[in-house]
């Protein structure tokens, strides 16, 4: 058996456990029975692509009777039905063919809204709805000073799976603390958290990621890049071909970084980050919570409004875990061929990219939305020269 997440669009080569089977015609008794007491996954079986009362079933497991573990749907499905699965409540289904996974994660992206509520809303609601919802969790969130309150507001107000990418800096690592402080938790599990391993990172930033997940119990992600994207880029422009111009520079942030961003953050609905208004020009105007059209989600920078004072002085109340790096005049930590220390006086971001101009040095995370549309892939660069 071959399972897609439909929440990531990973496949799923060997599933965790043994399913509890349920046939569409099962009766409420035989769904509070699969229901009570049951941690593992049910699965829930589709005679035909036609058949609509799985996704009745999935619903009653999740709404009426609380069910928290893991939904299944097994047998006659198609790509088509993916969102309509997710939505419903199911967690995975069953694909005949694994060839067919890309038009499975096509189908998972190709509605961007929706206009009824569901067990899970990873889309937003009608057209301005989400966009209401950023403005007011920006607003409730410049009306609260400390961070762990912050913290169980935004997982208050944000319906869905909230992802937090850390690059273990200073500001994700004081969020760490918070979220490890606050004890909040979606649908049954913690917020996921997870770091981008672009396969150029310095080893103490690894060693961050142990000491963290030790200290705070909690389980961070390493999110890697495709091997084959990272082959071809290796292979056009060279092992250091990124410092031979801004554009493959950007390139190579492309496939390392942006993307396996994007396929980690797919299906959630808010995106916790580290950014602050006094690490850089480009970040000035950086808001509390505002929606990521691009994306489709709630992007929340809880430490928008702290100064460097007040992030020392958490860390130093709170024994933050902390990169070692920093000690040794690092502030902004990248890829390590990417990162250098700093000079006293210097802008904290000098030390990234410091071969390029000083002004919007971004890696393409954290750009305006207008500007992430008109990046061009990889692919499409090699199709144009």
């Amino acid at each position: 058996m071959v399972l897609v997440d439909l929440t990531t669009g990973a496949l799923i080569a060997e599933p965790d456990a043994a399913a509890t089977v349920l046939e569409p015609s099962a009766d409420h008794d035989m769904l509070e029975t699969a229901a009570g007491g049951n941690a593992g996954p049910i699965a829930i079986m589709f005679p035909s692509f036609a058949d609509g009362r799985g996704f009745s079933l999935a619903r009653i497991l999740r709404d009426r009777l609380g069910f928290t573990g893991e939904i299944r749907a097994v047998g006659s499905l198609i790509p088509d039905q993916s969102q309509f699965l997710l939505r419903s409540g199911f967690d995975t289904a069953e694909i005949a063919d694994p060839g067919a996974a890309e038009s499975w994660n096509a189908s998972l992206a190709h509605i961007r809204r929706s206009y009824q509520p569901s067990a899970r809303n990873p889309l937003p609601l009608r057209w301005n709805a989400s966009a209401k919802a950023a403005a007011e969790l920006d607003r409730v969130l410049a009306a609260e000073d400390d961070l762990v309150e912050r913290i169980k507001l935004i997982a208050d107000c944000i319906d869905g799976r909230i992802a937090f990418s850390t690059s273990l800096g200073l500001e994700d690592q004081v969020i760490l603390q918070a979220i490890a402080e606050s004890g909040v938790t979606k649908a049954g599990a913690a917020v996921d958290v997870f770091t981008l391993d672009t396969g150029r990172l310095f080893p103490e930033v690894l060693e961050t990621v142990e000491l963290s997940e030790l200290r705070y119990r909690t389980r961070i992600r390493l999110v890697v890049p495709d091997a084959r994207e990272v082959e071809e880029l290796v292979t056009r422009d060279g092992v250091y071909g990124f410092r031979q111009s801004v554009d493959n520079r950007k390139s190579c942030c492309e496939v390392r970084k942006v993307r396996p961003l994007n396929r980690a953050l797919r299906g959630a609905q808010g995106w916790i980050t580290g950014l602050r208004r006094d690490q850089s020009q480009a970040r000035a105007d950086v808001p509390m919570a505002a929606w990521d059209e691009a994306r489709g989600l709630i992007k929340v920078s809880p430490l928008a409004d702290w100064t460097d004072e007040q992030v020392n002085t958490y860390i130093d109340a709170h024994s933050v875990v902390v990169n070692p790096l920093h000690a040794q005049g690092f502030v902004s930590i990248g890829c390590a061929p990417c990162t250098r220390a700093i000079e006293p006086g210097e802008d904290p971001r000098a030390g990234r990219w410091w071969w390029e101009a000083e002004d919007k040095k971004e890696c393409g995370l954290h750009v305006a939305d207008s500007e992430q549309r008109s990046a061009v892939p990889v692919a499409q660069e090699e199709k144009a020269a």
